[in-house]
């Protein structure tokens, strides 16, 4: 009965003290990650001040951050004028990236008009036949949840357009993209009048949408950071509006 009872006794021991060490290596990784989160935000905000000041261009290599204590820090950022916003671009663009991406040239220029008539409540589009009635809501796509709401847009045709999207994006793309698809589109559809045209690198605009994105690391901790701002330089008391802000990567080495 001793025996038992010690062994017992040894049990609940053992698992006390696993318990407790999950629990510190918890707390640590709780708190390592919230002291990188702080560190890369102040990063993301002092990059986006240079950037609105003009001290500062779009850097989209990654480069080095003055570092804080043990923590290392890497910045890049770039004026988004890759995509295309389908709140802004026109029926004719939005068939062209619809083929570019894979459709044919007829589901392309049928679902083009579809998200046209959705978003533009001024056309009003109803849509019928085997699936339930729907009728366009006339406002911006503001996420792909929204846009996926579409009628004839499926997750197929989603997944593919994603990297070439942009709701937030001001100024349409032109040939100098980053995008072959969008470049495709934009020949295609022939808004473009000029094959070598490039943007002014020394102006970022009075409202450019720029993307920054941070990674923090100290020891064998790491943590990604990713923000989308609509900077507005002449706008008080913060210069810009936050479009997207979250963290893209978090774990250990």
């Amino acid at each position: 009965m001793v025996l038992w009872t010690l062994g017992f006794l040894a049990l609940i021991g053992a698992q006390t003290v696993a318990t407790g060490r999950e629990a510190v290596r918890l707390g640590d990784r709780t708190l390592q990650r919230v002291q990188l989160e702080t560190l890369a935000d102040a990063a993301i905000t002092s990059e986006l001040f240079g950037l609105v000041a003009g001290q500062a261009m779009p850097v989209p290599q990654w480069h080095n951050a003055p570092e804080e204590g043990n923590t290392r820090i890497s910045v890049r950022s770039m004026a988004d004028r890759n995509r295309i916003n389908p709140n802004t671009a026109g029926n004719i663009l939005l068939s062209e990236l619809l083929a570019a991406s894979g459709m044919s040239q007829d589901q392309s220029r049928a679902l083009a008009a579809s998200i046209f008539s959705w978003r533009t409540p001024a056309n009003p589009l109803g849509f019928a036949g085997g699936r339930k009635r729907c009728k366009p809501i006339g406002a911006p796509f503001r996420t792909f949840d929204d846009l996926n709401a579409v009628p004839d847009m499926n997750p197929m045709i989603l997944q593919a357009l994603k990297p070439h999207l942009s709701f937030a994006q001001i100024q349409l793309p032109d040939l100098s993209s980053a995008d072959p698809i969008v470049r495709k589109a934009i020949a295609k559809s022939g808004i473009s009048n000029s094959p070598d045209q490039k943007h002014d690198d020394k102006e970022l605009g009075e409202e450019t949408l720029v993307s920054v994105d941070v990674l923090a690391a100290r020891g064998r901790y790491r943590l990604g950071r990713h923000a989308e701002v609509l900077l507005l330089p002449e706008a008080r008391p913060t210069p810009w509006r936050v479009i997207r802000w979250e963290t893209t990567t978090r774990g250990e080495n």
